[in-house]
């Protein structure tokens, strides 16, 4: 479900991309909503730049790189 979701808000923001005046204009509105900007924008962000696939053994890291890969891995709003 979250794949799909994914592909449908990464089309629509592909679409957006074509038609600059109607971004604009839904821009424009949302801006208005601080917390919906916000979350719009975390989303937005997150369906076009999915994460890294990377395979890191936290107990082979050392304890200041491993509260910051823990940081990392929780994420802006955590």
């Amino acid at each position: 479900m979250k794949s799909i979701l994914r592909h449908a808000l990464h089309r629509l923001l592909h679409l957006l991309g074509n038609y600059p005046a109607i971004k604009r204009m839904i821009v424009n509105v949302v801006y208005r909503f601080p917390a919906l900007d916000s979350t719009l924008r975390t989303v937005a962000h997150r369906a076009a730049h999915p994460d890294a696939v990377l395979d890191v053994d936290v107990t082979c890291l050392p304890e200041g790189s491993r509260r910051v890969y823990e940081r990392m891995r929780r994420g802006p709003h955590s």
